[in-house]
């Protein structure tokens, strides 16, 4: 029999599947190219979204089983099993780092999912992030040495600080995933344009880390243009997708936090979804 639990997985391994197929994308691996990547392609990322499924089917389980727990602190919960998720992903992909922050973030918000399902609560976007906020409070005052180079010279918080922040940028997504389509942006657009809406709001650890502090800042101005040039989508929003794309090929810019921020938004809308329709359902 599926359960929640398995409905819940099951929604996180499509979004980062729905993620990796959307195009095109700037410096992402996407359906059509490989962006600034010479590591991975997209059998690769739909390998690892396989592997990862199970893992988030647990952290859900586990959220259901310790709803009647105060949420503070409760990430202690899963996080030698996030260690497990993260071996069980590098054996999938050979050792390649495909999905390590959306593995934490998307792992936090299976997690916070379970805990609200536990306790009878509709899977709502904004509920779900308030309950990971608390569930993750305090985590960014473990960022040292060892957290890497966006932080040690940026600091970057990366997907520490979204989810301590309660997921604002995935949130943000969905409201410009909302302005889109209210502008008359197909589904594939909408998606799009909350994308480059991410990455110009980002402070992207990939790209920091990857190509510094100016081309970080280059690449967020120019993704805020092509959106403000294309508020309804269309050919002309893939085609300055595609130039700026090539644009971060020489730059070697991938934006994956953003990119890893957008699984969320799409996990957060499904989840959405799927209380709505069984509200009908049961009305």
């Amino acid at each position: 029999m599926i359960t929640q639990a398995d409905q819940i997985g099951a929604l996180a391994r499509a979004a980062l599947e729905r993620e990796a197929r959307l195009s095109p994308k700037p410096g992402l691996v996407d359906a059509q190219s490989c962006g600034a990547h010479t590591d991975m392609d997209l059998a690769l990322l739909l390998r690892s979204a396989k592997a990862l499924e199970p893992f988030f089917t647990f952290f859900a389980t586990r959220g259901m089983e310790q709803a009647p727990l105060p949420p503070e602190g409760s990430l202690s919960a899963i996080r030698a099993d996030g260690r497990a998720a993260e071996e069980a992903m590098f054996a999938a992909t050979s050792g390649v780092n495909t999905h390590k922050g959306a593995l934490f973030l998307l792992g936090v918000l299976c997690y916070c999912a379970g805990r609200c399902a536990g306790s009878g609560v509709p899977l709502l976007p904004e509920v779900i992030c308030q309950t990971a906020a608390c569930v993750c409070g305090g985590i960014t005052r473990e960022l040292g040495a060892d957290a890497g180079r966006a932080y040690a010279s940026f600091g970057a918080r990366g997907a520490r600080g979204e989810a301590e922040d309660g997921f604002p940028n995935a949130l943000l997504a969905l409201e410009q995933l909302r302005i889109a389509k209210a502008q008359g942006a197909g589904e594939n657009d909408a998606w799009l344009l909350a994308l480059l809406h991410l990455i110009e709001t980002l402070e992207d650890a990939n790209v920091l880390a990857r190509c510094g502090k100016d081309v970080a800042k280059e690449l967020r101005i120019r993704a805020g243009e092509v959106a403000a040039r294309h508020p309804a989508g269309g050919v002309e929003l893939a085609r300055e997708i595609r130039a700026l794309g090539a644009e971060c090929r020489l730059w070697r810019a991938s934006p994956g936090g953003a990119a890893d921020v957008l699984a969320c938004a799409i996990f957060l809308q499904a989840l959405a979804e799927m209380t709505e329709s069984k509200e009908l359902a049961d009305w």
